[in-house]
C-alpha cells in the first residue's frame, strides 16, 4: 500500500503524512538556575563619578542586560566534561541627589559571571558548523534566514 510522501509544510488534507525538515541538536546534559544577583561591582561613567562624588544620596534604579558572552572549555581531566563560562553585561541606571534639586540621573555598567559543568559527549568527532559570526558583525547578519550547514567528522581507528 504506497503512501504519498510529499515535502513541504503539514496541512490538514495530507493527514500529517508530509515529510517535513525537523532540525534538532543533541543535547547531552543541561542546567537551569535562578540567581539573586547583589553586591556587583559598580561602573559608572565618568559624568555619573562626577554626581556621585557631589551626592548626598543614590537611589537604586534599573539594570538591563546588555549582552552575554558564552566561553565553553573542555575539561582536561575530565573527558566529556566541558566548562561553560557565562558573563553577564547590565547597564545600571539610578538617581543621585544632590541637595535639594531634582535627583542627577546616573549610569553605569555591572558584570556578573557564572561558570558550570556540563557533560558533552566523550565524542572523538569534530564539528564544523556554517553558523559563526565574525566579531564585530552588525546584529541583524546573527537574525538571517540562511540554512545552517554542519559537517561532523569521526575518527576511527
Amino acid at each position: 500500500m504506497p503512501e504519498k510522501i510529499l515535502p513541504g509544510p503539514v496541512q490538514d488534507t495530507a493527514c500529517i503524512r508530509e515529510a517535513v525538515c525537523i532540525d534538532t541538536r543533541k543535547i547531552f546534559d543541561s542546567c537551569k538556575d535562578k540567581d539573586c544577583i547583589e553586591d556587583l561591582r559598580f561602573y559608572p561613567t565618568q559624568d555619573s563619578q562626577a554626581a556621585i562624588d557631589r551626592a548626598l544620596s543614590v537611589k537604586a534604579g534599573k539594570a538591563e542586560l546588555l549582552y552575554v558572552y558564552i566561553d565553553v572549555e573542555p575539561i582536561g581531566f575530565n573527558r566529556g566534561f566541558y566548562t561553560v563560562d557565562v558573563r553577564y553585561y547590565y547597564r545600571v541606571t539610578a538617581d543621585a541627589f544632590v541637595g535639594a534639586v531634582r535627583p542627577v540621573p546616573i549610569s553605569g555598567l555591572c558584570v556578573f559571571d557564572k561558570r558550570v559543568i556540563l557533560y558533552g559527549s566523550e565524542s572523538t568527532a569534530k564539528i564544523f558548523s556554517s553558523q559563526v559570526v565574525a566579531e564585530g558583525a552588525d546584529i541583524q547578519i546573527q537574525k538571517s534566514n540562511v540554512p545552517t550547514a554542519v559537517v561532523e567528522i569521526i575518527y576511527t581507528k
